[in-house]
């Protein structure tokens, strides 16, 4: 449960097609990109970044894919092979660059490294729309500078600095089974603090008590309530059109480096 809350930057890729290659995409200086040992274990977080440098290790193609175009999971369609081709990758820019510049070298270096060939589509579906509850946002604009950043204390208490709405509402994606779009109609940057994790034991204890486990739309019904009683936000089920990245072709063996 304390995983529920990741940061999954929101993107907003126009266009039609995208085919990520030299001559359209920012290129790292030098790359390794190779199969992950299937027996190796992986220490530390998969994914690393440093002013000029992104590591990968042990991360799935399909969330790859997904980190390069800072997708939501709900939003990539890709065949399910992709989930059991696991890639190392080690990628170094030729100077300091802004993290989302290293993702958006990341799709061209998957174009030239595996014949990564994608493309976006509008697809109506169902999904949640974050809205401003009665009594207005229970949060503030951000009052120092910096990138979008999402951690969590020793307690589980999400912290967001400098999130735009998008932001934030991306991030509910993953735990919340399907696509969050932004209604709130707030254009400004904020920092928040929203602590599910009290929520959730108390929801536990209570299933417990009935003899009952929880599912995710339990997990999901405690995110909805501490979103509008913490944060002074509503979750509403609608239909929407919204983008969605569609493989079209990748192989499952890297080229030499």
């Amino acid at each position: 449960m304390k995983n529920t809350i990741i940061l999954l930057a929101a993107a907003v890729v126009a266009g039609c097609l995208f085919r990520a290659d030299a001559q359209n995409t920012p290129a790292f200086e030098v790359a390794s990109v190779r199969l992950a040992d299937p027996g190796g274990r992986a220490f530390g977080p998969p994914v690393r970044t440093s002013p000029d440098t992104l590591t990968i290790r042990g991360l799935s193609l399909r969330n790859c894919i997904q980190m390069a175009w800072q997708m939501n999971p709900t939003q990539v369609s890709a065949p399910d092979w992709m989930n059991d081709v696991r890639l190392d990758i080690v990628a170094k820019s030729s100077g300091p660059v802004e993290e989302k510049q290293l993702y958006v070298m990341l799709q061209g270096l998957l174009a030239r490294r595996l014949s990564l060939k994608v493309h976006m589509e509008k697809k109506e579906t169902s999904v949640y729309a974050l809205t401003l509850a009665k009594d207005g946002p229970k949060f503030t604009k951000s009052t120092t500078d910096g990138p979008p950043e999402m951690t969590k204390d020793k307690d589980g208490v999400a912290i967001g600095k400098h999130l735009t709405m998008s932001d934030f509402a991306a991030q509910l994606a993953q735990p919340f089974g399907r696509p969050v779009v932004d209604s709130t109609g707030l254009t400004g940057r904020y920092d928040l603090r929203m602590d599910v994790m009290s929520s959730v034991g108390a929801e536990m204890a209570a299933a417990t008590a009935e003899g009952r486990q929880l599912n995710q739309m339990d997990v999901v019904g405690v995110m909805i309530r501490a979103l509008q009683e913490q944060l002074g936000l509503k979750v509403e089920a609608r239909k929407d059109s919204i983008d969605f990245l569609v493989v079209d072709h990748a192989e499952k063996t890297p080229t030499d480096n």
